[in-house]
């Protein structure tokens, strides 16, 4: 029994100074990852507590029976507060990403074409037709517009910057300073292609995975690709300005139960305080 009152007297402290630094938690701007850290202590340490509890209540005496249960009871209660403050701290980290999903950011035209490296760091083409737009205008503003390299130069760069099908392409292409230009008008002929560009980016929009529990991580990437994708169309002169509506329909089917259930609550509430008395 000396052993068990021991470990009691260990996993009180555990909880104890995990309730400090949860308490301080409510104070400061916090990551999904943060959160996910004190969620795995405050398990273990549940873990810890339910055991204390079985092995206690089980081989105490009658007379100590009700003086540990209720010693045990306040501590699951000091775990419970841990848990919610946790579930809280998500929602809000949660919220502040929803914001996002009322309001469609569309993504400016960026000018690359002064860009200046202190290295050439080559952009990556994997022959995703939905990233040729902004691989042209890095390879354009880097290499293609850089005039300390030859033609020849610019050519092995080309080769170096595209993978898959788009690198058997220009398998074959010599090089040389006059095969330079052909293997970009090849490539350009290839993947400047508005109409496939337009399906690629839809296709990627609507495609995404559904979430399956609450996850900051995971919402970011929907807003993240959500915005890639606006912002592809909006290059391509599509009428993203006028979709609002269907993108915030799209996003809602990609939402797990209990975020869409925040943010359906969210949008209520905004609702209402619209609603002014006659």
């Amino acid at each position: 029994m000396d052993a068990i009152l021991k470990q009691k007297k260990i996993v009180k402290g555990k909880l104890t100074r995990l309730v400090s630094k949860i308490d301080d938690l409510q104070n400061q701007a916090n990551s999904e990852s943060i959160i996910e850290v004190y969620e795995k202590d405050v398990n273990l340490i549940d873990t810890e507590v339910n055991n204390l509890n079985d092995y206690l209540l089980s081989t105490c005496t009658d007379e100590d029976f009700n003086g540990y249960e209720i010693e045990m009871h306040d501590l699951f209660s000091k775990l419970d507060k841990l848990k919610i403050i946790l579930k809280e701290e998500m929602k809000k980290l949660v919220s502040n990403i929803l914001a996002c999903i009322s309001i469609i950011i569309i993504i400016p035209n960026t000018n690359v074409n002064n860009l200046k490296l202190p290295r050439i760091e080559l952009p990556v083409f994997t022959s995703n037709y939905m990233d040729w737009i902004s691989f042209c205008d890095l390879f354009l503003a880097s290499i293609e517009h850089n005039n300390t390299l030859s033609n020849s130069q610019k050519l092995q760069y080309l080769k170096l910057s595209v993978k898959g099908e788009a690198a058997t392409l220009l398998q074959s292409i010599q090089i040389t300073n006059y095969n330079y230009q052909k293997a970009w008008n090849a490539l350009t002929e290839r993947y400047e292609n508005e109409a496939e560009i337009i399906n690629a980016a839809l296709n990627k929009l609507v495609s995404q995975p559904v979430l399956k529990q609450e996850s900051a991580s995971g919402l970011r990437k929907i807003i993240d690709t959500t915005q890639q994708c606006i912002g592809t169309l909006q290059i391509l002169k599509q009428p993203v300005e006028h979709w609002d509506t269907l993108i915030i329909f799209l996003l809602r089917g990609k939402l797990d139960p209990e975020t869409l259930h925040v943010w359906t609550l969210e949008q209520t509430n905004k609702q209402k305080s619209l609603i002014r008395p006659v």
